[in-house]
């Protein structure tokens, strides 16, 4: 490697440590761009390759007597008044982002369920999961000091998965944006509707992060601009998986039942990453492992609201719910 190649390399590492700077950029700001890393709907948004800029093109031809090509602006002038306007009947379905869709299924998320079993009902649910008594809460920061020693070997992946669920859970069996947009589009609901849901309760229980109480879990990263539980990424990492175990195939989410003894709980592709995670945020010192387990309470309960949004579920038509249609892509 040369000397300017490494200084270049370093260089960029640097930028990447600036850029990972502001407390809010956690869940506010990466956890909204990890819903939409199929690069077609972020490219505008990061100055990559999405637009269209315009400038001044030359004709085919010069013209009689001038020995220079004139210039196009856009439309050209000379043949615009020949064209006709089209007749689109409504902004196409497949040209929605996956991001922006997630946002417009929140209405029938919110008002979905009945009384006592709503999205703001489970307080109590989550409240069950703090330590119940000092000692307990003592435990958990023992864990956590204990968790430091980890930390070089998961913090390239935790760093990735800040901004990134999608990628970790599209790896399992191999799926893309292109390849399976409903898949893709059902794991942006999830994400977003984990994030409005932890989101909601970590305002009211209001739980202090953990290197609040220790400096010696410096976190390597900024401490995001949020309270502490439930954890938002187990919420969301938890509410994707169960959404793809109704979708994917077996291998992804049925372990084999033929052995003796047989497969412990949770065992499965989908739930290991879910847990792994959630698991990745405690070693970097910015949850408690009761924030993960709340997470998981969070996004079960969930889960049963986003399966009566007619979004997800179409009881009136079956086949146009996005469950129904993000299984086909999988056969």
């Amino acid at each position: 490697m040369t000397a300017a190649v490494s200084a270049a390399s370093h260089e960029g590492e640097i930028s990447m440590a600036r850029a990972m700077g502001p407390a809010d950029m956690d869940m506010d700001m990466d956890m909204d761009m990890d819903m939409d890393m199929d690069m077609g709907d972020v490219r505008l948004a990061v100055g990559g390759s999405g637009g269209h800029p315009i400038g001044v093109s030359p004709a085919l031809e010069k013209l009689p007597g001038e020995s220079w090509y004139r210039g196009y602006k856009w439309p050209p002038a000379d043949v615009v008044q020949y064209w006709i306007m089209a007749n689109p009947a409504g902004f196409p379905d497949a040209y929605w982002s996956a991001y922006h869709f997630s946002f417009t299924v929140l209405a029938e998320f919110v008002t979905a369920g009945t009384a006592g079993n709503q999205w703001d009902s489970f307080y109590n649910a989550l409240a069950a999961e703090l330590p119940p008594n000092a000692p307990a809460a003592a435990a958990e920061f023992t864990q956590l000091f204990e968790l430091i020693e980890y930390r070089p070997g998961v913090m390239r992946e935790a760093i990735a998965q800040r901004e990134n669920l999608w990628a970790y859970f599209s790896g399992i069996l191999m799926s893309d944006a292109r390849s399976m947009p409903y898949t893709r589009r059902l794991v942006a609901i999830a994400g977003r509707v984990g994030q409005f849901q932890a989101l909601h309760y970590k305002r009211l229980f209001n739980r202090p992060r953990p290197s609040q109480y220790s400096p010696a879990l410096l976190p390597p990263i900024h401490v995001p601009g949020h309270a502490s539980f439930p954890s938002g990424h187990a919420t969301e990492a938890f509410l994707i998986a169960r959404c793809l175990e109704e979708v994917m195939p077996p291998a992804a989410s049925t372990p084999q039942n033929v052995l003796n003894p047989p497969p412990p709980p949770d065992s499965h592709p989908l739930i290991k990453m879910a847990q792994r995670i959630a698991r990745n945020r405690e070693v970097l010192g910015l949850h408690y492992p009761s924030d993960s387990r709340a997470g998981r309470v969070l996004a079960r309960k969930s889960f049963k609201l986003l399966l009566k949004c007619k979004t997800i579920v179409d009881p009136v038509n079956p086949q146009d719910g996005l469950i129904a249609k993000a299984k086909k892509e999988w056969v």
